[in-house]
């Protein structure tokens, strides 16, 4: 779910920035290849992990650490209701469910139509029109293309539209513009619950046409017959899977035959359309994924730290007997890992029943300092929310057993630790 969350906010990115920046110019070729980025690389991105980056970087390895090693995510501890607690729960099974079903549904749809469209490859006969040969169809169908297929009804065209209608259809398949239409229907398919996607999906098959298009208006035809021919077929039907002739917005499609070409240095926008992208994208990736930790917790204990302590990052520096390290090379380390410890705070902390009855809620900061042979000392709230809350965040923190110790420099030392606790009433 978390994964499928990013590739959403990414689509909608992606086609936040296509519709601000590219969608008044005539650049179509250029415009296809962003679309196809805006299709594919919401589901890559996710995928990466610049953390391993950073720390092979000797430059941030320490501030890495600290990011995601010395500050737990967020713990919550709460006096749960239990058909209360559970509703929540209900509520997320419900729409996972409404979106598992969507996916199936969509997906039989494709078939049926991927389907509908070989039965017709194979009862179709093959027939030559001017010098091009297609697959000749019966019925009052439009004429479209599937990849490398040409389907027309020659009966159905005047004679001074089939030369239109072959070279609209022949771009269609000799620059395969059936990968980015079964490309978009299986994006949409997946992210079918977001609007943006069937936003998206439109935008290609759009874009598709206006490369049809122009290339019939490059062949020498003449502009306002080719654009009546278009309102003439616009009312046929047609398959909904393949690339066709008489698809729908033909007012933008007639607009964009019209307009001026645009100038060669129009490209320059679309070599940097990556950049904000993939930067948002990756934030959103680092922000959201499950094993980086919450940016406000971090944020906010940086803060309540730096008034009793210096983050200074001692790496040359040998460390002396008393010392206290802020960020290790090796940070101290729970029993086993991160999880145990955030299922031992869980399992023991209790939410106190005055705090409870006043209504209090709040998160609780408290730092500690992990010894040399691993015992946790010196516990400091950082942030107080109330009395009762910030006595039984240090009485369960107190109660931990012996962590495994940080190392400097192959050297054993002493490591500040800062844990936050939220307390919150269901």
């Amino acid at each position: 779910m978390n994964y499928l969350l990013q590739a959403n906010i990414g689509l909608i990115l992606f086609y936040a920035f296509y519709k601000l920046l590219y969608t008044r110019d005539t650049l179509f070729t250029s415009r296809r290849s962003i679309l196809i980025i805006s299709l594919v690389m919401p589901f890559i991105l996710p995928l990466i992990d610049i953390r391993q980056w950073m720390e092979s970087q000797d430059s941030m390895i320490m501030m890495t650490n600290f990011y995601y090693s010395s500050v737990l995510p967020e713990i919550i501890v709460g006096a749960s209701n239990n058909s209360i607690g559970n509703t929540p729960l209900i509520i997320s099974e419900c729409i996972w469910y409404i979106y598992i079903i969507g996916v199936i549904m969509l997906s039989i749809r494709l078939m049926i139509q991927t389907g509908s469209i070989i039965n017709m490859i194979k009862k179709s006969k093959w027939e030559t029109i001017n010098g091009i040969r297609v697959k000749r169809i019966e019925n009052s169908s439009g004429p479209f293309s599937f990849f490398g297929w040409i389907f027309i009804n020659k009966e159905s065209l005047k004679d001074d539209e089939i030369n239109e209608v072959l070279i609209h259809e022949l771009t269609h398949a000799r620059q395969k513009h059936s990968i980015d239409v079964l490309l978009a229907e299986i994006v949409n398919i997946i992210c079918w619950i977001n609007p943006f996607s069937w936003l998206l999906k439109r935008e290609v098959r759009q874009n598709l046409e206006y490369l049809a298009d122009r290339k019939v208006m490059e062949s020498g035809a003449e502009a306002k017959s080719y654009q009546y021919h278009l309102l003439g077929l616009a009312y046929k039907p047609h398959h909904g899977l393949s690339n066709n002739f008489n698809i729908s917005h033909l007012k933008k499609r007639i607009v964009m035959m019209n307009k001026k070409k645009t100038n060669g240095t129009g490209h320059i926008k679309y070599a940097l359309f990556t950049i904000p992208a993939f930067a948002l994208l990756v934030a959103g990736n680092i922000s959201c994924s499950s094993e980086t930790k919450k940016t406000d917790d971090v944020k906010e204990n940086v803060t309540s730290v730096k008034s009793d302590v210096s983050v200074e990052i001692p790496i040359k520096k040998a460390a002396t007997k008393d010392e206290v390290f802020m960020v290790v090379e090796k940070m101290p380390e729970f029993p086993g890992g991160m999880q145990e410890l955030i299922k031992f705070l869980k399992d023991n902390v209790k939410y106190p029943e005055s705090a409870q009855d006043k209504n209090i809620q709040g998160r609780v900061i408290v730092q500690f300092v992990v010894e040399k042979d691993g015992t946790p000392t010196e516990f400091k709230v950082l942030r107080s929310v109330d009395p009762d809350l910030d006595k039984e965040a240090l009485r369960v923190l107190g109660e931990m057993p012996k962590w495994k110790p940080g190392m400097q420099k192959g050297q054993v030392v002493r490591v500040k630790f800062t844990v936050p606790v939220t307390f919150k009433l269901k």
